[in-house]
């Protein structure tokens, strides 16, 4: 059989398993079978919110009887699928399309309205969520959350890095559950919102309206709580609002930017709180999952770009998902200006200033030596100097390396900038820390956040 065959067989049993003609013609209509071997079946959606829904409420079923079409057990995996949303939109289709569901987009009107009320936004799902080895505890307990909130994981504190998906995961928890039920109370708000929506209330003297809005919540998700330290009421309002859902086995969702014990000037009593449910780490993510989220959002913006060009963004931009998605776009729009054939890697590497010329016009040689100097507890006079103990030698090394290396500078530059009379010395160093940090782990990432440390934006 065609997977087209394949496909139209499970579609029809599935129809018949439903027993809902309009929930068929909803969410199963428009959609195909792409790809079915080994044990993985890719099925084409037209938008993400459709994959979302199919993976959360009809995935076991889908599963069961693609499995029973195809003879043997199939995964499947729901995509975006250009042509078929392509095919969607140019659609004339009336809500008598829809007998019980108004939709647009792939979601009904009345879980938009809803999701409008709890500050979440509908582009968070776990469908379009990338899972690597940076975030795959945070997100195993998400799904657990979202399956069964207030009992699995509670509270849940998610810590980690800017622009790592912090924010998308648990905004993902918040949709999911209300895709399971709508009468649910879920609320998302920054530490921040509730600090303001506190002293609004305190102002016009309607704290009850304000305790009754936070503790009468299902589900209540907080982003940067660290901008609660060294603010005491607001942090014993929270820890009052805490309690009360907590004790009421409702569910508490709260990211920030590091782990709990490291946040300043916040009560003992909060960070007990905090620690005492799940806590997760997100780190940056790795190589494989930048390659995977542009992949991923090259779909969503419907972006031309080569896989070539799209693996190189993956190899320079590493420090966060919002760096990786504006440098998409922002090649995108220079590959569209350009006439005739794609951005070479030389160019997309000037546009995004990852070239040597531009890391050099960005970053002063001392601050350079100052960062690797810090790093090995040594002086810039030492680097520069003709003292050779271990320690000043090996730190040398590691700057010969970074400057050739990571910032371009020719050989006789870095002999010249560390008052070196000959360049065969840069060579051997460079050779030398080249090779231990690729055994080195500790060394490794102790080259990265040096690297790191020298373009954080105060140093540019």
């Amino acid at each position: 059989m065609t997977n087209e065959d394949i496909w139209k067989k499970t579609l029809a049993q599935i129809e018949i398993k439903l027993d809902s003609p309009a929930q068929f013609k909803t969410w199963f209509k428009d959609t195909r079978l792409l790809d079915i071997k080994a044990k993985k079946a890719v099925i084409g959606v037209k938008n993400s919110y459709t994959a979302d829904w199919l993976y959360q409420k009809h995935r076991i079923l889908i599963q069961k009887t693609l499995s029973f079409v195809y003879g043997k057990e199939i995964d499947p995996k729901f995509v975006y699928d250009r042509e078929l949303a392509e095919s969607y939109d140019q659609e004339e289709e009336s809500l008598d399309d829809h007998p019980i569901l108004q939709v647009k987009g792939g979601i009904d009107e009345f879980t938009h309205k809803k999701i409008q009320t709890t500050n979440l936004n509908e582009r968070y799902t776990f469908a379009n969520f990338i899972v690597g080895a940076s975030n795959r505890l945070a997100h195993a307990a998400a799904i657990s959350i979202a399956e069964n909130p207030g009992i699995s994981y509670n509270p849940f504190f998610i810590y980690g890095p800017t622009g790592v998906g912090k924010t998308h995961l648990i905004q993902a928890i918040g949709r999911s559950i209300l895709d399971r039920d709508t009468e649910k109370k879920v609320l998302y708000c920054t530490s921040e919102n509730f600090l303001n929506d506190m002293v609004s209330n305190i102002k016009s003297n309607t704290m009850d309206k304000f305790r009754d809005k936070y503790r009468k919540l299902d589900v209540l998700i907080i982003d940067d709580i660290q901008l609660l330290s060294n603010r005491k009421e607001t942090q014993s309002i929270f820890f009052n609002t805490f309690n009360a859902l907590f004790h009421a086995s409702k569910q508490i969702i709260i990211t920030s930017d590091r782990a709990p014990i490291e946040i300043p000037n916040v009560e003992e009593r909060l960070i007990s709180r905090f620690q005492g449910g799940m806590v997760a780490d997100i780190s940056k993510p790795d190589y494989e999952e930048r390659v995977a989220i542009l992949e991923q959002k090259r779909k969503e913006f419907g972006v031309n770009i080569s896989d070539k060009v799209l693996k190189y963004i993956a190899e320079v931009v590493k420090d966060n998902i919002r760096e990786l998605e504006g440098s998409l776009q922002k090649i995108n729009l220079y590959n569209s200006m350009k006439k005739g054939d794609e951005l070479t890697l030389a160019e997309v590497a000037r546009i995004l200033g990852k070239d040597p010329n531009s890391k050099r016009k960005k970053i002063k040689v001392n601050t350079i030596l100052k960062n690797v100097a810090k790093e090995f507890e040594v002086s810039i006079k030492d680097l520069k100097g003709p003292r050779r103990t271990k320690d000043i030698a090996f730190a040398r090394q590691v700057c010969m390396y970074i400057l050739r290396k990571e910032f371009g500078y020719k050989l006789q530059e870095v002999s010249e900038l560390l008052k070196r009379s000959d360049h065969t010395t840069a060579i051997h160093a460079i050779d030398k820390i080249e090779s231990l940090a690729q055994t080195n782990l500790t060394l490794g990432e102790q080259i990265n956040n040096i690297i790191v440390a020298i373009q954080k934006p105060e140093n540019e």
